[in-house]
């Protein structure tokens, strides 16, 4: 948190155009931009679908601090909680609360986990409806043939990826660590047990094998269908995430409970204790 004394600061961009672009869905990345179009049309969103857009606009692509996009929601929540919104964005960044900072959301794979034939993509984002559900979350990936019969030429009717997803998540999760580093200082203190590390110091992040997503590489070693980038291997069977209706769901960013990627995937070395930075 900029201005406070007490906490390790985490030297976030800024970068006005990009949080623009993330706040008005024009990412290029369907799964992204059709959750923020949901909200600004609909005033709410599911909080799984919270939670991938808070990752990318954080740690996970766009390294923009948690405090803009907790700004963004604030404004258009109808169910907004100042405490819990301010509470849930420092958890979903990693800057509080939760320090598995090495998973990752994956702008293409966890939405073709959890809506695999796309139809919310399409009901938000109707430019795209003509994309074949192999292509309704990648667009870049289809052949010039099949944007022309979607009549969406990509970079023309629809953006580009505005990222190269697996090299901005990969670079963010070493400054993510480098930032937890910094906090090993207080391990005398009590306050932090370990610092979650790569035994080849590369930070490992996963791709998404399967994906031609931008930057991606075929080394990578995401779990079949994952949608969740990070350091081990590990999955868990995910729930439907578009269901309508918000009878179970709260206010902020986190109206449940944790997602499920997040519980049961493997993490690397002793588990940290909480602390806090900004």
């Amino acid at each position: 948190m900029e201005g406070n004394p007490i906490c390790v600061q985490i030297p976030w961009d800024k970068n006005p155009e990009a949080l623009a672009k993330w706040a008005e869905g024009r990412t290029g990345f369907p799964w992204i931009d059709a959750i923020m179009t949901q909200l600004r049309q609909e005033g709410w969103i599911h909080h799984l679908a919270r939670h991938a857009v808070a990752c990318f606009l954080t740690r996970g692509d766009l390294w923009i601090s948690w405090e803009e996009g907790m700004k963004v929601f604030e404004e258009l929540l109808l169910d907004a909680d100042w405490s819990i919104n301010a509470g849930s964005w420092m958890w979903l960044s990693c800057s509080s609360f939760f320090q598995q900072f090495f998973h990752c959301y994956c702008p293409v794979g966890f939405g073709r986990r959890t809506d695999p034939n796309g139809d919310y993509i399409r009901r938000y984002l109707p430019v795209l409806r003509g994309f074949p559900a192999k292509y309704i979350y990648d667009p870049w990936n289809a052949p010039e043939g099949i944007q022309k019969v979607a009549k969406c030429l990509i970079g023309i009717n629809y953006p580009k990826p505005m990222v190269n997803h697996a090299e901005a998540s990969r670079l963010n999760i070493e400054r993510m660590k480098q930032i937890y580093q910094q906090l090993s200082r207080y391990r005398g203190l009590g306050l932090l047990a370990s610092v979650p590390s790569n035994p080849n110091g590369n930070g490992d992040v996963m791709g998404y094998p399967t994906e031609n997503i931008p930057g991606c590489s075929s080394s990578g070693s995401c779990s079949q269908g994952s949608g969740i980038l990070h350091y081990t291997h590990g999955d868990s069977q995910q729930t439907h995430l578009l269901k309508q209706g918000r009878s179970s769901m709260g206010t902020g960013l986190s109206g449940g409970k944790r997602p499920s990627q997040e519980e049961d995937t493997q993490s690397i070395g002793p588990k940290v204790q909480r602390q806090s930075t900004n």
